[in-house]
């Protein structure tokens, strides 16, 4: 057997940081099966690499492991399978924490699956740490069925087109087949199913899927977040909004469900119900005060909220912390890092635009709107809805906006 030297050195393993005796540990406890200690120790060693990563990008950690990952996000430095997977151990690592589920015979197996495949990124892709290599205990036959069908749902969502793919989850014929309808059916698994499902616009198969998932995990939050999420896009807000305030309830300082409970209220405003406004704003406020200023989606939406309540000045002073934010992450990107292109994705782009404009920097909302809506790389992106909103803001007299502004929003909304 290898000592832990053999196989990883990096800055993660110090005098004040000890992943090392921790992966010793998880290794001792993963050989006897002890379900229980292989959540705690991968939750742990999750919880502590994600804070080290926000340090090492100029930010003080903080205990929400959600926000740790999603701050890493921020800076496109995860891939979108990567982030999926940790918060899918993020999840099940605080259900055990707080007894919010039974302990289930493959749950500790998952755990180490997942565990690697973090570290695997944060050693060798993240940009965060010296080249190295980490070698966990080989999978045993005990694992080797979890880690076939976690490999099969992770080469799904690398690997094909996801707006394009139709997946039959109930065919044994198709790409993602369930020879093991029981193990899909873990939350671990079902959410990152559904979310990509939900994202690919394939309804009827979240329907059917999501729908098995609850009846076996009825209690489980992010299930139920993605029915909520799955009642909003398919135009059910009146029960996504009450099935979601009733989620809110159980769980109120949930970032995911304030996120989702807000965009539900929104629509229903943006539908007529004019009493909804003060309701999804304020929702919008509370999430981006909670995520001490770092949520950039939550941001936007409370800045265009004070701005269409009348409050211009809170519009702008949000405005202007999101533009810095950004400026911010390019810097530390290019200075800390010499990661020399930009990470910028189209919503980051969409963000900055709207946050330019509602800042009153014109000029540069201008030119990201038009890099937004003319670039070739975003063929295909959903512009009505950047282009929507920008519309709902020049309706607001106090918004200035040159002509060539007024013909790009005319051009791509649908209003």
């Amino acid at each position: 057997m290898s000592k832990a030297n053999d196989y990883l050195t990096t800055p993660l393993d110090s005098e004040n940081f000890c992943l090392l005796a921790d992966l010793e540990q998880l290794k001792k406890v993963s050989s006897v099966n002890a379900i229980e200690a292989m959540v705690f120790y991968t939750g742990r060693i999750l919880e502590a690499t994600s804070n080290y990563c926000v340090t090492q990008l100029g930010e003080k950690a903080k205990s929400n492991v959600f926000s740790n990952i999603e701050y890493i996000n921020d800076f496109n430095l995860l891939d979108d399978t990567t982030r999926q997977w940790a918060h899918a151990l993020r999840r099940l690592a605080n259900q055990f924490r707080h007894i919010l589920k039974p302990t289930e015979e493959n749950d500790g197996s998952i755990s180490v699956i997942l565990v690697e495949m973090w570290l695997n990124w944060l050693v060798n892709r993240s940009h965060l740490v010296d080249d190295g290599q980490i070698v966990l205990p080989p999978i045993s036959n005990q694992q080797q069925l979890i880690f076939e069908q976690f490999q099969r749902i992770s080469d799904w969502l690398e690997h094909k087109d996801i707006n394009k793919l139709n997946i039959n989850l109930s065919n044994n014929n198709e790409s993602i087949s369930t020879e093991n309808e029981d193990l899909l059916h873990q939350p671990v698994f079902a959410s990152v199913i559904c979310e990509a499902l939900i994202n690919a616009e394939d309804f009827e198969q979240v329907n059917l899927f999501l729908t098995s998932a609850l009846k076996q995990h009825p209690k489980d939050l992010r299930l139920k977040q993605l029915r909520g999420l799955f009642l909003s896009r398919t135009g059910k807000l009146k029960q996504a909004e009450a099935e979601l305030r009733q989620l809110l309830k159980q769980f109120p300082n949930d970032d995911e469900t304030i996120g989702i409970l807000a965009g539900v209220i929104k629509k229903l405003w943006q539908a007529g119900d004019q009493s909804k406004l003060g309701q999804w704003g304020k929702l919008y406020i509370k999430g981006w005060q909670q995520s001490k200023q770092r949520n950039t989606y939550l941001g936007i939406n409370a800045a265009a909220y004070s701005l269409w309540s009348g409050d211009t000045d809170a519009s702008q002073s949000i405005a202007k912390a999101i533009t810095e934010t950004y400026q911010i992450r390019e810097t530390v990107l290019r200075e800390q890092l010499d990661v020399q292109t930009s990470r910028m994705d189209y919503w980051d782009l969409a963000t900055l635009a709207e946050a330019n404009l509602l800042a009153g920097n014109t000029l540069a909302a201008e030119e990201a709107y038009q890099r937004l809506f003319q670039d070739p790389l975003h063929n295909g992106k959903p512009h009505q809805v950047a282009a929507n909103q920008l519309v709902q803001h020049l309706n607001v007299e106090l918004i200035h906006p040159n002509l060539s502004l007024s013909q790009l929003a005319k051009q791509y909304s649908t209003k």
